[in-house]
């Protein structure tokens, strides 16, 4: 794509931005916890966009692929940070770990395990447990099925009991 836009390309960049940069924002800034990273990475993630732009979904998918973008890219920045978070805050709670008993872990406990994860794994675990987005609303997000969704939530929690299990031994 060339470094230039069409007057009609701009436009819809412009729209795009107008219209989920303040979304896109608040998703960076509850994911990395910072408002400069989050302004940071809403501006790494229009960037993005404005490559891709000849690609983007109609307006109505659009969010949903924004969206996928910040997330990867704010995940990818959790991955990299050097320093380890100095909250130490629990997590409201965590899925009913087998036996019924609910799994309550701390913030750096559940970023460590995401990190370790695959990136769909990830992805559909930080939606699901730590925005609190329900089965569907992920599935939509990430453009996949509920059923795959449903399958990945599952392989998350079996790696992160077996990692619970193994760092607290």
């Amino acid at each position: 794509m060339s470094p230039y836009l069409s007057p009609v390309m701009a436009d819809r960049l412009t729209t795009l931005f107008r219209v989920f940069g303040p979304v896109i924002y608040a998703r960076c800034r509850r994911l990395l916890g910072d408002a400069a990273a989050a302004e940071d990475a809403t501006q790494e993630t229009f960037i993005r966009v404005f490559r891709h732009l000849d690609r983007a979904p109609d307006t109505e998918a659009a969010l949903g692929w924004i969206y996928r973008i910040a997330t990867n890219y704010c995940l990818n920045e959790l991955r990299d940070r050097r320093l380890r978070p100095a909250s130490h805050e629990t997590v409201p709670e965590m899925p009913v770990l087998d036996g019924g008993e609910k799994w309550h872990v701390d913030r750096d406990l559940v970023a460590l395990v995401i990190k370790r994860s695959p990136e769909e794994l990830r992805v559909a675990a930080w939606l699901h447990y730590v925005d609190g987005f329900d089965q569907e609303e992920v599935a939509r997000t990430l453009g996949i099925s509920r059923r795959t969704v449903v399958n990945r939530l599952q392989t998350f929690i079996r790696n992160a009991q077996k990692f619970a299990l193994r760092t607290a031994a």
